[in-house]
């Protein structure tokens, strides 16, 4: 792989890919037949290499200079599921490629109530409170300065859903963050409040167990006063968003938010006569959308429905965005930027601001200027009922 200065990253051969990615002793290989682009596959080798410094700290590199020899495969014992469950993320969770996390849907005033509970115990010397469902963020705060990388919260919340012996017992474990400090161990105490939520409050201290337990039983003692764990098991009913929710009345506008502005996606071509089209699911409608926020480092994904309803069409739809997001994020293209794609699958339209993206599949038969109001619609749509979706209060991220 490495000779004379010179290091090998991809191999070619017939439809399969032979990606490589060299982490000081450690080499990492991927190897696809499923043309996804080298940026992704080397992005996903990077996030495999992050879950492992999670479990074992970029200390590691000192084992293999004293015997590069050494085997950590024992080190690593128990985590195969783990693994397991960050691949089969790579087809299906925009977070592996976007590097940025996803809310449940929760009433502002909910969501700033489990909010302003983690805040006192991040006063009490708790580094990091996370409150988790599944792999969507209900809240999360940080101590002063403190700032956590949304590939953080991925692989964490990962290692927690994946690990069996999160979900049976209180636990308090010896973690990484990689993008915070490879280097170092933090403490994460882990407590599920139901099966689905889970609290998880990070520390530099490695005898802080009871202090985080009663930690944990003053924020479970209020989220269960006030109903916020019965709004969050309703939410999850309620089953994510659906490109049908644009149909409902928007609420009333409210300014621009201080992240965001006003801007709309213009057409190329002069209005003209159309047969009536469905400009929300349908024939020739909006099939699926994810948007993000640059500057909260959040994104809104709608969930998949008619006529993306079996997992090779989900996976097929998932792959196209992840090309998308590549070729937009190519070195050299200008910061405004859009792209109008079509094939037998579907149309896809993709706009790039300094303030978000959006990515959007509509039918196949879908029309460019018809698609464009349609995505105009969605950016005001979420505009207004951003709080609802989005986690605002937090400090921004910088790394």
């Amino acid at each position: 792989m490495e000779n004379g200065g010179d290091r090998v990253k991809l191999v070619k051969a017939g439809k399969h890919q032979v990606v490589f990615v060299v982490k000081g002793p450690i080499y990492l290989v991927c190897i696809s037949c499923n043309e996804e682009p080298f940026e992704s596959l080397k992005g996903q080798l990077e996030l495999i290499y992050g879950q492992m410094i999670l479990i074992l700290t970029k200390s590691i590199n000192r084992s293999f200079e004293k015997n590069p020899k050494f085997d950590m495969t024992h080190l690593l014992g128990g985590t195969d599921d783990v693994f397991s469950s960050l691949i089969h993320s790579f087809s299906w969770n925009p977070a592996t490629f976007l590097h940025a996390y996803t809310c449940l849907p929760l009433a502002y005033a909910t969501r700033q109530a489990a909010g302003a509970i983690l805040q006192d115990v991040a006063d009490s010397g708790v580094l990091f409170a996370i409150l988790m469902c599944k792999h969507k963020v209900i809240s999360l705060v940080g101590a002063q300065k403190a700032s956590l990388h949304p590939d953080d919260i991925l692989l964490l919340s990962n290692f927690v859903m994946s690990s069996e012996s999160f979900r049976t017992s209180e636990s308090f474990s010896p973690i990484c963050l990689p993008r915070y400090n490879p280097l170092a161990f933090l403490h994460a105490y882990v407590h599920f409040l139901d099966v689905d939520t889970y609290l998880m409050l990070l520390t530099t201290s490695s005898d802080a167990f009871y202090h985080l337990k009663d930690c944990r039983i003053r924020i479970e003692t209020v989220l269960l006063k006030s109903n916020i764990l019965s709004e969050v098991q309703r939410s999850l009913l309620d089953g994510g968003i659906q490109v049908e929710d644009l149909h409902v009345a928007p609420l009333p506008r409210s300014g621009p938010s201080p992240h965001q502005v006003q801007q709309i996606l213009q057409t190329d071509s002069p209005e003209r006569p159309r047969e009536p089209f469905v400009g929300i699911g349908g024939p020739a409608g909006l099939w699926h959308f994810i948007y993000r926020s640059i500057y909260l480092d959040q994104y809104v994904s709608t969930e998949f429905s008619a006529p993306l309803n079996n997992h090779q069409q989900q996976k097929r739809l998932y792959r196209a965005y992840l090309r998308l997001y590549i070729s937009m994020h190519d070195k050299g293209i200008g910061p405004y930027k859009t792209q109008f794609k079509r094939d037998e699958n579907y149309v896809l339209l993709c706009w790039v601001t300094q303030d978000f993206e959006l990515y959007a599949a509509f039918d196949p038969l879908a029309d460019k200027a018809e698609a464009i109001k349609t995505c105009n619609r969605v950016c005001q749509w979420l505009k207004d009922v951003e709080n609802e979706m989005f986690l605002h209060g937090a400090s921004p991220f910088s790394w």
